[in-house]
């Protein structure tokens, strides 16, 4: 397990130093021209994701499955998605991966199965099968569900056994993802024995999907959450106590298998502490958690009929300063933040925060911003060359259950198309899901053929911006040059009381000191630094330093570094 040093963790793992790149393989890179991408297209760009400065690759799910969910629905744990390539391709990936120097993460899906999984179409033909006690089964309520829990797709948790109506299953996505039994303890060892085959293949860690929704409380209650029919309410089916209990099961029996297996769990929901809880030291726990609510957001509720999801969005500096030194103190000692400003299940991070972002200034910034603070960046694709996400010219064009849940209701409610449309392409993940943007061609070099998810793009591609000097992707590639620096990998971190217009901190290390200075105003800003004979590692424009005091332009940014 981990140690300490006086400054907080050693670095004691490789992935302690995980820089972390984000692929959704569908929209990668296709190699055979089927407008869908593959392994083979992931292999063909791992010199790339090197040459960028990332050394760890996650994976969007590449196990068989029908695709409900985009691969998040699986119905073979041990087999490579025939869309996607097969076991060889996945062999000459990690093998070509490993020869870089690059780990590979693949994410795995451990609250619920497909419905075409055998283990659910056993259970559900077979009264006796003994994967019965692998899924959540209740009997029917004078002949209705169990209780009013609403599923994160809508409407109930509860589904009828197609092969006996009495009976309903437990599903809190979609009613083709059932959930898993964690309360069954073959449960914990078949998702463990998944795991295993894996690392046998060469994969060097997991992202665990949806873990902390994995214990679930008294199923005879009802929430009492009012307004709604169903009701999502995270208080029976999010965090639960007992989701520490199984995961450390879990845990054990991989970390005895292999114990520099890298567990990077996905708690959207969590605060500071929750993570503090799942990452505590020499407990069997994540050795990270990554949350999908720190990115300083805050919305414009004025209309109450619009999901709080789809409302208009803005950074709130003043909220991302109180959620990072938070989020740093409280794990300070105990585990690594995660460092993102988004990934495949929210817009991109251009698209979503109305910020000035026509001004390239503002991508550095923001990239600055995150990656050089106490903790383990993650990429998503394309982020790194200030990518956008796909515009559709039609509401008909969306047809994620999220997206198709919204345009009913607000029609309902006589919003016009043009405005339903407008919340789409600024909110809905699925714009976050278009192909990378390789080249200035057709379909940006992702295929020749149409990409499976297509819409209006931006004109950034990789070639323009590698041939740029001044541009977010040769900016990009010195900061994660600049991140590897002992101040900025192993340092302390402090957050500097400013003006309220600056996002600056402190970075001390053993060997350096490393010092952020952002300005997110259109207003030039002055900072007086720290005394000592800084020196400026990195910016991304010309700034001024004279006596002590440095004058940032507006969306300016500034890493100084100070050797001991």
């Amino acid at each position: 397990m981990k140690g300490f040093t006086r400054r907080g963790l050693c670095i004691v793992n490789w992935y302690d130093k995980a820089i972390v790149y984000q692929i959704y393989p569908k929209s990668f890179q296709d190699t055979n021209d089927d407008g869908i991408g593959d392994l083979k297209g992931v292999i063909s760009r791992l010199d790339y994701v090197k040459e960028m400065g990332f050394n760890t690759i996650w994976l969007n799910p590449i196990f068989v499955s029908p695709q409900v969910d985009n691969g998040y629905d699986v119905s073979n744990y041990f087999a490579i998605d025939p869309i996607l390539g097969d076991m060889d391709d996945f062999t000459e990936m990690v093998q070509k991966a490993h020869h870089l120097g690059l780990h590979i993460i693949l994410d795995l899906p451990i609250n619920h199965t497909s419905d075409q999984h055998p283990w659910f179409k056993d259970a559900i033909s077979n009264p006796n099968s003994i994967f019965k006690d692998y899924y959540i089964w209740h009997q029917a309520k004078n002949g209705d569900v169990p209780n009013n829990w609403g599923s994160f797709f809508g409407g109930s948790v509860w589904e009828k056994n197609p092969n006996n109506p009495d009976e309903y299953y437990f599903h809190l996505f979609d009613k083709k993802m059932p959930d898993l039994n964690w309360q069954n303890p073959e449960v914990q060892k078949s998702i463990a024995d998944i795991a295993k085959f894996w690392i046998s293949k060469g994969a060097d860690g997991f992202r665990l999907d949806a873990f902390i929704h994995i214990a679930k409380a008294n199923l005879d209650q009802n929430s009492l959450i009012s307004g709604e029919k169903y009701p999502q309410d995270d208080t029976f089916y999010a965090k639960l106590p007992k989701v520490k209990d199984y995961l450390a099961n879990f845990v054990k029996e991989i970390k005895d298998y292999k114990p520099e297996t890298f567990l990077f769990g996905e708690a959207s929901s969590a605060n500071a502490l929750n993570a503090a809880e799942y990452t505590r030291q020499n407990e069997y726990g994540c050795d990270v958690v990554v949350n999908s609510g720190n990115y300083g957001e805050v919305y414009d509720d004025s209309n109450p009929d619009i999901p709080g999801f789809f409302q208009d969005r803005k950074l709130s500096l003043d909220y991302l300063k109180k959620t990072y030194v938070t989020w740093e103190s409280v794990l300070a000692g105990v585990s690594l933040p995660t460092l993102t400003w988004g990934n495949h299940d929210i817009s991109r991070v251009l698209d979503r925060l109305n910020l000035p972002v026509e001004n390239a200034d503002v991508a550095k910034l923001l990239a600055m911003l995150m990656f050089l603070q106490r903790g383990m960046p993650v990429v998503y694709y394309g982020e790194e060359i200030g990518m956008h996400g796909l515009k559709y010219s039609k509401v008909a064009d969306f047809t994620d259950q999220r997206a198709v849940d919204l345009i009913k209701n607000l029609r309902e409610k006589s919003f016009d198309d043009e405005t339903i449309l407008e919340l789409l392409n600024n909110q809905d993940e699925m714009t976050a899901r278009g192909p990378m943007q390789w080249n200035n061609s057709a379909y940006h070099g992702f295929s020749k053929a149409k990409p499976w998810n297509w819409g209006q793009t931006q004109s950034v591609d990789v070639d323009s911006e590698l041939k740029n000097q001044d541009s977010v992707a040769t900016f990009y590639k010195n900061l994660l040059c600049l991140k590897k620096h002992d101040c900025f990998t192993n340092g302390d971190y402090q957050l500097l009381i400013t003006d309220r217009d600056i996002y600056a901190y402190l970075r001390q290390g053993q060997e350096s000191e490393g010092l952020v200075v952002t300005n997110f105003s259109s207003e030039s800003k002055k900072f007086t630094l720290p005394a000592g004979k800084w020196r400026r590692a990195l910016a991304n424009q010309a700034t001024r330093v004279s006596n002590g005091v440095i004058t940032l332009n507006p969306w300016g940014c500034c890493a100084l570094e100070l050797k001991k």
